[in-house]
């Protein structure tokens, strides 16, 4: 089947009146590659402690994978909290959950103090169990919670009916209150511009071709010739990583892969009343939806094509095979809606291009043997739930040689060197 033309996101349809082109200081000490949320939560916090930030994008801010998501800050990562504890122990498994709902009030509170307008909804997320194994999970997941006084309600299929009355085919249901949805280009741009105001310098339409020397001295040359030099360089480029990457560790530790999101047209108000406002999931997080505003996202079902959109790097197509499966995946759980689409068409489909790595969690820290060159990546998906926090703990490294966050430690990028997959201890 041939891939078609992808659509220019939600996120991004709303144009800006200029770009940035801010000159370089005289004097930097931290250039930040890449301008989606990793970048600009990095160079926030830089910019807030006094370091000499310059970002460089190659494209226009959030123009990649953070313009191209559903805009979901989800608790947790897509494995329920049972398989978490399963994977990396008890101790290890909260302190990675307290990790991310700290990101979570970051985000909260920087949105709130800098006005940022990004359709910020905290009204919490529903994890549906498509199938029994999924519903006993979410049971022992509920049971973990109560155990950590995690505030959350466990929802039966009778009881969903009242919860989400338009959904049909789920066992049941986890949900948290403190999930959001907002916009995540608009989340971006905020950041971008609240920090420049504080003397953050940022390139846009700026590649990078050439990124040479050593700690307190690198330089980096961009396409128009020009070259700026920095005492410390972040890698927060996501999947693209690798081509900037001298070790060569980046390439071996992670995997890009391709996601695909449709959005339906403005559905009737009487679907809208009947669809709350929250961060919804089902069948482990592989299917993801949404509302925003009158129209319905909904994203996932990569694991239903052959390859799984792994190993995928452009974002300009999108799988007509996929774009099935959600229409099937619409009709089979929300009946209602899919005949709305099945009439009218949907607006627009999209891909976004994510970095993985084998253990599931991001690589934030130093590379391995490289000093002062650090990453900010590999979200897994799963960026806008751990990013705020992955800067912070990023700009603290540079400034003061380690974190005070626990949970950037099991991001350790040298966790991978001697058993990929394994975490650092």
């Amino acid at each position: 089947m041939h891939s078609l033309p992808s659509d220019t996101p939600l996120w991004q349809l709303t144009p800006r009146v200029e770009t940035y082109r801010d000159p370089a200081p005289p004097e930097l000490d931290l250039i930040i590659l890449g301008g989606g949320v990793a970048g600009l939560c990095t160079a926030w916090h830089a910019t807030r402690m006094g370091i000499r930030t310059m970002v460089l994008e190659a494209q226009e801010l959030a123009s990649r994978a953070s313009g191209r998501n559903d805009g979901q800050v989800l608790l947790g990562l897509g494995e329920h909290l049972n398989r978490l504890v399963g994977q990396w122990g008890h101790e290890d498994a909260m302190v990675l959950w307290r990790f991310i709902e700290e990101n979570h009030r970051g985000i909260a509170k920087v949105i709130h103090d800098e006005e940022i307008d990004c359709s910020y909804q905290e009204q919490g997320g529903l994890r549906l169990a498509e199938t029994p194994q999924e519903w006993k999970e979410l049971i022992k997941t509920s049971a973990l919670m109560d155990q950590e006084g995690i505030l959350h309600q466990l929802v039966n299929s009778e009881e969903l009916q009242t919860l989400l009355p338009l959904a049909r085919g789920f066992r049941g249901a986890l949900f948290l209150g403190g999930e959001a949805i907002f916009d995540p280009r608009a989340f971006v741009l905020g950041l971008a511009s609240s920090a420049s105001t504080d003397g953050l310098a940022i390139r846009e339409n700026c590649p990078v071709m050439n990124l040479r020397g050593e700690m307190g001295d690198f330089i980096v040359e961009v396409e128009d010739g020009q070259r700026f030099r920095s005492l410390v360089v972040v890698h927060a480029t996501s999947a693209l990583c690798p081509s900037l990457d001298r070790s060569g560790f980046l390439a071996r530790s992670l995997f890009p892969f391709r996601g695909q999101i449709l959005a339906t047209r403005e559905l009737p108000d009487a679907v809208v009343q009947r669809m709350p406002a929250w961060a919804m999931s089902s069948n482990f997080c592989y299917e993801y939806f949404r509302m925003h505003g009158k129209r319905l996202t909904l994203g996932g079902m990569r694991w239903n094509v052959r390859g799984e959109e792994s190993g995928m790097t452009d974002d300009s197509l999108v799988n007509p095979e996929i774009t099935g499966h959600l229409l099937a995946w619409l009709q089979t759980h929300f009946p209602l809606i899919a005949s709305e689409v099945e009439n009218r068409g949907t607006e627009r489909v999209w891909t976004g291009i994510m970095a993985g790595t084998p253990d599931g969690l991001p690589l934030v820290g130093e590379i391995p043997g490289h000093h002062g060159e650090f990453t900010c990546l590999g979200f897994n998906g799963y960026g806008m739930s751990l990013a705020w926090l992955a800067g912070q703990s990023v700009a603290e490294m540079i400034q003061d040689g380690r974190t005070s966050h626990r949970g950037s430690g099991l991001f350790r990028a040298d966790r991978f060197l001697d058993e990929p997959g394994l975490p650092h201890r």
